[in-house]
């Protein structure tokens, strides 16, 4: 072959070659797309935290060392046999942020088997109650599902908030308040076990719906109830409720049917509807209680027919004044068969008391002193006095309810604590707010969805309105010397400004963290935000915060140089809950 035609040749292949690999290139995106893994992501044997971002199917072992959300259409599978370990959290001034676990609008599927109890505990070697926040389910109606799991060692347990679900076959034991809780839901509890929690067992709070309680063992309860009802329609049936405190307790407009249940050995109440709240009572023992059965303080109705009530202390106690009855046959003698579980009580750690009791380990009272606040006092103590959620200042005088919900109104003496003076009741259910206009206090109602204003001098309403979006609940009120505002209960960083007549004048969004309860000082909002109490301008801007001075910060007031809080501690306990504090350094933003 000629030297001239070979170079050709081997041109026009180089041509081809290039040609070739410059299409290759072009094309290569085309032809290496990968296509996407069908299904959800398999996580095992690791640590999590923040948002998923697709379906995941957790199994093994999870460290949770956040809180981990699980946002609207993304499920999140739990395996049997899978530990979920959070990292446990024991710092007051917030260092490290106790985690949880948040299906914010998304589906939750933990289902154990018997053999294969799902575990929800602390990551401690010695863990204690209120290690780690929740199992959070919020704004989520889908099926969500707790099947033969184990949550221990939590702050609270399972919280449901206007969502619906399911919690079968599991036990919920050594929480630091309520084992399960609920608001604007209605989900289905059935063949549990539930102990030693630090308030309520199954609490029921505000606008619940169709709730279906039936098949449990609450028991051991020290302090509180085992299912205790608030402006909630339930249904109870089948249940053995034992050596709690109360044995099922409904106040503020309910409605309940309750049958075929053992109530028993309880030092207060086995059962009691109080202010406005309806009871069916069918088939039911209730024995070897204080009182068996109580029904009063508003215009509650009781029916109990064909039920046991004896052997109590006193097997009625009926305010016939405020108390509506149709009672028959309630000498009856009923066997009541103890449900039969297929799970055992498996525990690789006992916390080994009732949280609330003197052996609590759990921190409710901080540092009297750091670098943002100082307690100056500690005033008003005492079971039910100590307890609530509002206080207020009139410009020399501290206010209060006795108790939340049904109490008298107080005068306290902000120097030593004392009770000047006593107003019956002017009719709120559940005040959630006390200020003070100049001439007036104004009172929130949280049950009623109201806000009374009421003359300090006789105790008298002089006038009341409606909230501003009735189906979202308000807590905490405050004036600025021209407006009142209110905290929305379910968007708690979004307030109301209204005028004394109920009208809506705006709303104030609070750009940070927000609580339930507000109070102004003249010129900043403060109100609750985690670990702190913020402060926020009239524009809504975060300013500054302190530290709060212990567990629970559930009302507060300003004097116009003092900051006072309702803490909340232990509600069982008899310390004094109302703080005068010294704000020292509110800089601390971060």
């Amino acid at each position: 072959m000629k030297i001239k035609t070979l170079i050709i040749l081997m041109v026009l292949i180089g041509l081809g070659i290039g040609g070739f690999l410059v299409w290759k290139n072009i094309s290569a995106p085309e032809e290496e797309i990968i296509p996407e893994e069908v299904g959800p992501i398999k996580v095992s044997n690791t640590t999590k935290r923040g948002a998923l971002l697709k379906d995941e199917v957790w199994s093994g072992e999870i460290l949770v060392t956040d809180i981990v959300i699980v946002p609207q259409g993304v499920t999140l599978t739990i395996e049997p046999g899978t530990v979920v370990k959070f990292k446990h959290c024991r710092d007051y001034k917030g260092s490290c942020s106790r985690p949880g676990l948040m299906i914010q609008g998304g589906v939750l599927k933990a289902v154990g088997t018997p053999e294969q109890q799902i575990w929800f505990t602390s990551d401690a070697e010695n863990p204690i109650n209120g290690d780690w926040e929740a199992i959070s389910i919020d704004n989520s109606k889908n099926e969500n599902v707790i099947k033969y799991a184990i949550v221990e060692y939590a702050l609270l347990g399972i919280r449901f908030w206007t969502s619906s679900g399911t919690v079968s076959h599991s036990i919920v034991r050594w929480i630091n308040s309520e084992c399960i809780y609920m608001e604007r839901s209605n989900p289905i509890i059935e063949y549990n076990t539930i102990y030693n929690c630090g308030y309520n067992g199954i609490a029921m709070e505000q606008f619940n719906y169709d709730v279906l309680i039936r098949y449990n063992k609450v028991t051991d309860n020290h302090y509180n109830t085992g299912i205790h009802g608030e402006a909630t329609q339930a249904t109870i049936e089948n249940n053995i409720i034992r050596n709690n405190k109360f044995g099922i307790t409904f106040d503020d407009y309910c409605e309940a049917v309750i049958k075929n249940n053992l109530i028993e050995n309880h030092n207060g109440h086995g059962l009691h509807f109080y202010v406005s709240s309806k009871g069916t009572l069918v088939s039911n023992k209730i024995r070897n209680n204080a009182v068996g059965v109580v029904c009063g303080q508003g215009e509650s109705e009781l029916t109990a027919y064909n039920n046991d009530i004896s052997e109590n202390q006193i097997n009625f106690q009926i305010d016939a004044q405020s108390c509506q009855t149709d009672l028959k046959n309630n000498q009856e003698k009923i066997t009541i068969q103890e449900p039969v579980f297929d799970y055992q009580d498996v525990k690789k750690t006992d916390l080994g008391y009732c949280p609330g009791d003197l052996e609590d380990k759990f921190g409710y009272i901080y540092p009297a002193e750091d670098e943002t606040r100082r307690v100056i006092k500690k005033i008003v103590g005492g079971i039910p006095i100590s307890f609530g959620w509002s206080l207020g200042w009139d410009g020399k005088y501290l206010w209060k309810f006795k108790h939340a919900g049904g109490g008298n109104l107080m005068k306290i003496d902000p120097e030593s604590g004392e009770i000047i003076a006593f107003f019956p009741n002017p009719g709120i259910a559940q005040d959630h707010g006390i200020v003070f206009d100049g001439g007036s206090l104004w009172i929130n109602d949280f049950s009623s969805l109201k806000v009374f204003e009421i003359d300090p001098e006789s105790g008298k309403t002089l006038s009341f309105f409606e909230i501003p979006e009735m189906g979202c609940g308000a807590s905490g009120i405050a004036w600025d010397g021209e407006y009142l505002y209110l905290v929305n209960w379910l968007k708690q960083n979004k307030l109301y400004k209204v005028d004394r007549q109920g009208n809506l004048i705006g709303i104030l969004e609070l750009k940070g963290p927000a609580g339930q309860t507000i109070t102004f000082d003249g010129q900043y909002f403060w109100i609750p935000c985690g670990p702190w109490i913020c402060k926020y301008d009239k524009q809504g801007n975060l300013k500054g915060r302190i530290y709060a001075v212990a567990e629970g910060t559930w009302a507060v007031a300003h004097d116009g140089e003092y900051l006072w809080t309702l803490q909340r501690t232990n509600e069982n306990w008899t310390d004094p809950k109302v703080y005068q504090i010294e704000i020292l350094n509110d800089s601390l933003i971060r």
